[in-house]
């Protein structure tokens, strides 16, 4: 089922396979990406819990995500605020949609995969020549699934043009239930390797003020429902800029990577679990941004082939589960390591444990230097000097 072009037709074949097999189920859930569509027909077809096939389609491209909040409910007393949260961006899928799209974005901007996930295709342009350049060149790598798998090829190597926002960059995790906010959990993200976007250092709970912290959430909540997504678990990325947030993109999905282990740790509630019960149409009750922190959490992220040769040497997959099984880190194994050599994409997570923000920082700098993952190239006190 790995063509998604043929979504309806692979959803009656599970459903038939359900009823054939006299299978009794309560719900259906993916946590992978490049499935939401098809999980959201099962849903549709079986009579379970989950957001509408069309909200799910409409997540699965950035640029219409965007118009989503600048168009919809234009008679809500709302919606200037929601219509603020949105990033001039326009669907490239030709040379010509880029100069058109030179018309309505402005440069410097950043050219990305229209239905990827992470970052990887992900660079800053600082003008239509330069656009124009770089997206001749992902075409000419990026054709099909094989070529990068994960990425969300699957659903083609169409791209997104949006103006670059400056501001700090935050997760928000948020669950919903029948259109209603039963929790949600804010991390912060660390400066991104330039020009690529690569992301670098994380750190949970928030740095940001509490009004400042359910004025993300706030915009996480009705972002989601705007776009029609109103029931299940959703991981939304904004950068926070002194104007208020403004919307990165939405993952119609539960936040991936370490993100499901931080939040369990820290704040005792496990959003897979919470997923499983929205599936199962029993509600979830999380308190979310208002719970007390049990601890904090600081972590970085490494690259290949940027820390190659520690992975080869001082910072080896033994050392780390060594470490890690001594509480020394936290150890979040991210992929293989089968990225194009093009492109930088994360392979782990290694995040130390603090009673304070400070506390974590500093023990995550030390093992850093230790490790060999502290370079001059990848300046671990730098990319998480935002988070003391």
């Amino acid at each position: 089922m790995t063509d998604h072009k043929q979504d309806e037709d692979h959803a009656q074949w599970i459903m038939k396979m359900v009823h054939d097999r006299g299978m009794h189920l309560d719900g259906c859930v993916t946590f992978w990406n490049d499935c939401t569509v098809l999980a959201a027909l099962v849903c549709e077809q079986l009579g379970f819990r989950s957001s509408p096939v069309l909200a799910l389609r409409l997540s699965k491209k950035k640029s219409q995500t965007q118009l989503s909040l600048l168009y919809k409910k234009k008679n809500s007393i709302f919606s200037a605020i929601i219509a603020s949260y949105a990033v001039p961006s326009c669907h490239v899928a030709s040379h010509l949609d880029i100069d058109n799209a030179s018309c309505n974005v402005n440069f410097p901007g950043v050219l990305k995969l229209e239905s990827g996930c992470g970052a990887v295709a992900t660079k800053m342009v600082k003008n239509k020549e330069q656009c124009h350049q770089y997206y001749e060149n992902i075409c000419s790598i990026l054709k099909v699934e094989s070529d990068c798998p994960g990425i969300g090829l699957r659903y083609g190597n169409a791209m997104v043009l949006m103006e670059h926002v400056s501001g700090s960059e935050h997760d928000v995790d948020i669950i919903i239930y029948d259109g209603k906010l039963m929790g949600a959990f804010v991390s912060d993200n660390g400066p991104t390797r330039v020009p690529d976007f690569t992301e670098t250092a994380a750190c949970m709970p928030t740095y940001l003020s509490p009004d400042k912290e359910a004025q993300l959430v706030m915009a996480a909540f009705q972002g989601c429902l705007i776009c029609g997504l109103a029931d299940g678990v959703f991981n939304v990325e904004f950068k926070m800029m002194p104007t208020g947030p403004k919307l990165i993109e939405i993952n119609a999905r539960m936040g991936g990577a370490y993100l499901r282990d931080w939040i369990l740790e820290i704040y005792g509630e496990d959003i897979m679990l919470a997923n499983l019960m929205v599936a199962c149409s029993v509600p979830p009750l999380m308190p979310g941004h208002r719970a007390r922190p049990h601890t904090y959490l600081v972590g970085v992220l490494c690259v290949l082939p940027m820390h190659l040769q520690a992975w080869k040497t001082t910072a080896s997959l033994e050392i780390l589960q060594a470490l890690c099984e001594r509480g020394v880190i936290r150890l979040t194994a991210l992929f293989d390591g089968t990225v194009p050599d093009t492109f930088e994409d994360p392979y782990c997570s290694i995040a130390c444990v603090g009673d304070t923000r400070v506390q974590a920082c500093m023990q995550l700098i030390s093992t850093c230097r230790v490790l060999g993952i502290h370079t001059m190239d990848f300046p671990v006190p730098y990319f998480t000097s935002e988070f003391k």
